[in-house]
């Protein structure tokens, strides 16, 4: 009898090995794959209409090096055609170059570049400028209007 419970212990801790083995917490803190910087490295300029934006920026993307402006994701762009090459370059207020980490939400852009017929535009220049100034317009109350003109 002492063979037939020792190997039924020897089943349970083979059992219990097993399952800590399964629920190793070295497995699940494996990092996930990052997502990469989306730059636009092939455009057909004939199916893309040229874009100017003056916006305020929605959001940040840093994970994909993207910026949303106007619910449409700006991406950069670095293409090379017939006449040129084509890459997006990033500016300041003052027009000195800047990097992508420099942009926050917010801010207001110039943004130039070619919208995409997936609906992303592909940028060739992003700018910081200043908050655009709106023009106001006066109403005159329509009472005030029929009494100077008679």
């Amino acid at each position: 009898m002492t063979t037939k419970t020792a190997s039924w212990r020897g089943i349970g801790f083979a059992l219990l090995g097993l399952i800590a083995l399964m629920t190793n917490p070295a497995w699940s803190a494996q990092p996930e794959p990052k997502e990469t910087t989306i730059i636009v490295k092939k455009i057909d300029l004939d199916e893309c209409e040229p874009v100017k934006i003056r916006a305020k920026i929605m959001e940040v993307r840093p994970d994909r090096g993207t910026i949303v402006v106007l619910e449409r994701e700006i991406r950069d762009m670095d293409v090379e055609d017939g006449a040129g090459r084509i890459k997006t370059s990033r500016l300041g207020i003052t027009g000195k170059p800047e990097s992508f980490d420099s942009f926050r939400a917010g801010q207001y852009v110039l943004v130039k570049g070619f919208r995409h017929p997936d609906g992303y535009i592909a940028a060739s220049l992003i700018q910081k400028i200043e908050k655009p100034v709106e023009k106001r317009t006066n109403y005159k109350p329509v009472e005030s209007i029929k009494k100077g003109s008679r």
